[in-house]
C-alpha cells in the first residue's frame, strides 16, 4: 500500500539528482565569468596605487557576491562598472 505514494517521490528524487550536475555546471560557468569581469574591471577601472591597479570597494563586494552564490548581482555590478568606462564585457 505504501509503494504507490513512494513512486512519485522516487521519480522526483531521480529527476532532481539528474538535474543537479547541470545546475552546478551553470553556477561554475557564472563564477568563472564573474572572475573574468572582475579581472577586467580591476585592470581598466581600478584605482592606481603605487603603480598597481587595485580593486574598488564595489568591485570587491561584487566578487564576494559571486563567491557567495549570488552571481547575477555580482555579474550585473561588474558589467555596469565596465560599461560605465566604455569597456565592452566579453561574451559569456
Amino acid at each position: 500500500m505504501l509503494a504507490r505514494p513512494m513512486k512519485p517521490l522516487l521519480r522526483l528524487s531521480l529527476v532532481l539528482a539528474l538535474l543537479a550536475p547541470i545546475a552546478a555546471a551553470a553556477q561554475s560557468d557564472d563564477l568563472a565569468y564573474c572572475g573574468k569581469l572582475y579581472d577586467l574591471a580591476v585592470r581598466y577601472r581600478g584605482k592606481a596605487i603605487m603603480g598597481d591597479m587595485r580593486p574598488t570597494t564595489t568591485m570587491i563586494i561584487a566578487q564576494e557576491q559571486c563567491k557567495a552564490g549570488n552571481t547575477a548581482t555580482g555579474i550585473g555590478t561588474l558589467d555596469r562598472i565596465l560599461r560605465d568606462g566604455d569597456i565592452t564585457p566579453p561574451p559569456r
